[in-house]
């Protein structure tokens, strides 16, 4: 059984299995963490699957589940379905930037929920309030969109980032034979096949096998990630990881995300284009592995 939420064992702070995962990544968990179930008077201990892996795909995730069902109290509402259903919820919110403290394991970004007091009486309880996912890798980003395109509600599943609201459909793109004049000024998550490979001075340099279009010329945009960037990154140990796994493994042949506007140069002699992240929570690069799940996925062009 599949459960969202958990609390860290000692506090009462209740977070995500993606909040888990970034947090044993930047090495502030443990090697063995354990968890504990947030229903009301429930102690039973959880895992979180996945946690170990770099890769995600639609079936490799993070996630919670119980050792033993049996552990749950007799009136747990996560695992017994008593508690009244959740409203519903708003847009999925991917910030820019992560508060100072996010990696302090304090307080989550968007506030922490805490465990309530065992219900008395009849045990009924109110319904939890709705609250928006809110991310800050955009690799969790990325997750939802395969789910959104394996479910066909691109179109409708609504997504706020950079302050905001649009569609999952709208914000992912992908560069292939674009006309990069027309998007010059088009922030969106920018997709597509590349090649990857590492640097002289420990960064890593990518090259999208597809091209934008620029008059009669096809541009490969390109992207680097330097050494010092990844070095000042929380979660470059998951970074690190992902990227070296597609060297060895793919001889760097992979899918790129990269949440940014294309860029070219306006006096060069020749035309190029290149993308700039100045924040690494802003690029997911996954295993080629991933276009069978994005095999069914149109190309998606510019809202009207």
């Amino acid at each position: 059984m599949s459960i969202d939420e958990a609390l860290l064992p000692g506090s009462d702070e209740r977070l995500s299995a993606e909040r888990a995962y970034e947090l044993y990544w930047a090495e502030l968990l443990g090697e063995e963490p354990h968890f504990a179930c947030v229903g009301r008077g429930c102690e039973a201990r959880l895992t979180c699957a996945c946690l170990k892996k770099p890769e995600q795909t639609l079936l490799i995730r993070p996630y919670f589940r119980s050792y033993r069902l049996e552990d749950h109290a007799p009136g747990c509402e996560v695992v017994h379905g008593h508690a009244e259903p959740r409203a519903e919820k708003s847009a999925d919110v991917f910030e820019s930037e992560r508060p100072a403290d996010h990696f302090s394991r304090k307080t989550t970004a968007t506030g922490v929920a805490r465990r309530a007091a065992p219900a008395g009486g009849g045990g009924n309880t109110r319904p939890s309030p709705a609250r928006p996912s809110h991310y800050y890798r955009l690799s969790s980003l990325v997750q939802k969109f395969l789910e959104h395109r394996r479910d066909h509600d691109l179109g409708e599943a609504p997504v706020t980032i950079g302050g905001e609201t649009t569609t999952y459909e709208a914000l992912f793109r992908n560069v292939y034979r674009q006309k990069v004049a027309d998007h010059l000024q088009t922030r969106a998550v920018w997709w597509g096949t590349a090649s990857l490979r590492a640097t002289k001075d420990g960064g890593y340099y990518l090259r999208f096998a597809r091209a934008f279009r620029h008059g009669e010329d096809l541009l490969k945009p390109t992207l680097t990630l330097t050494a010092k960037d990844i070095d000042a990154y929380p979660v470059r140990k998951l970074l690190r990881a992902r990227l070296d796994k597609l060297i060895a493994e793919h001889d760097g042949y992979c899918v790129v995300f990269v949440w940014a506007r294309p860029w070219m140069p306006k006096d060069a002699e020749k035309a190029f284009v290149r993308f700039y992240v100045d924040n690494l929570d802003h690029i997911d690069v996954r295993s080629p592995e991933i276009l069978e799940e994005l095999k069914n996925t149109s190309r998606i062009t510019a809202p009207g």
